[in-house]
């Protein structure tokens, strides 16, 4: 059955009306510019101004088809990097994200919920991600730090009203250095008094993880060093049961809290959890008198 066939056979199967209507995208990239063939990546789903995105995250695949000609970290942080893109962006996309990344054509898409309708069409056209004949599946979905980000400040707007709208920053901002230089930084908690960020350790690719923390802890050193601002960094971590192997697990949670670690000795307030709800919690309780 053919994906247009299949929605019209879901559609007229529901007995009530869809609760997110929206257009989905296929995300394809050229993993070999001289062969010039572009798989598929990722998927994106739009509804009214929201983004939901699902990138590949398992190589098992593209191993076999490319050998050493690609490396798994580097096409992590890459696909990472696109995602972050697209959230950036917001509904508003080209077709091209450069010679080689590029959006298919907007199609209609209608599903209980933004992240069923992204999962579902995933397993569609991201061939890439399908498990080999008769390896073991692990139910593990990484979680995007934009994702996490706009999870944690929907819980404290709901809980801080006014005093959330007050620190959360909708743009990147621009720090004006002692020496004069400005700085455009991504801060997206902020105060006269503290300065935060919200980052995903849910990945399956510990560089990716790393290189996340690296970026937000490097930014709020730097504010630190040019205000007289305290800091803090909500960090959402995996646990035993987030579908992860074992030996996922010890190999990213081991990279992990050695990163965390080291943000402490800097000085910056390390908040973690396993769960949005209880990350948010944290965040809530840190920010609470920080909020002026």
């Amino acid at each position: 059955m053919s994906i247009a066939a299949r929605i019209r056979s879901k559609l007229s199967d529901q007995s009530s009306p869809p609760q997110v209507t929206g257009q989905w995208r296929s995300i394809s990239l050229c993993l070999d510019e001289d062969a010039g063939e572009f798989f598929n990546v990722g998927v994106m789903f739009v509804h009214g101004q929201k983004v939901e995105v699902r990138m590949l995250d398992s190589f098992e695949r593209l191993k076999c088809l490319f050998d050493a000609r690609v490396n798994p970290n580097d096409l992590a942080r890459l696909l990472d990097d696109i995602e972050s893109t697209i959230y950036h962006m917001g509904a508003e996309l080209p077709n091209k994200l450069g010679d080689t990344i590029r959006l298919g054509p907007p199609l209609y898409a209608a599903g209980v919920s933004a992240e069923s309708v992204v999962d579902e069409f995933f397993a569609d056209v991201v061939t890439l991600a399908r498990p080999k004949p008769g390896a073991h599946q692990f139910p593990f979905r990484y979680q995007s730090t934009p994702r996490i980000r706009s999870n944690v400040f929907d819980l404290m707007k709901e809980r801080m009203h006014m005093q959330a709208s007050r620190i959360i920053q909708e743009e990147r901002y621009m720090l004006t250095m002692r020496s004069g230089h400005r700085v455009e930084m991504d801060i997206p908690l902020l105060s006269s008094t503290a300065a935060g960020s919200v980052v995903s350790g849910w990945y399956k690719s510990p560089l990716v993880v790393e290189n996340n923390l690296l970026q937000a802890s490097a930014d709020l050193n730097l504010i630190r060093s040019n205000s007289e601002r305290v800091a803090a960094i909500s960090v959402l971590v995996p646990g035993k049961d987030s579908g992860l192997s074992a030996k996922e697990f010890n190999k990213l949670s081991s990279a992990t809290q050695r990163q965390l670690d080291r943000i402490r000795l800097t000085g910056i307030e390390v908040l973690d959890a396993a769960t949005t709800a209880e990350l948010a919690d944290k965040t809530i309780g840190w920010w609470r008198e920080r909020c002026a």
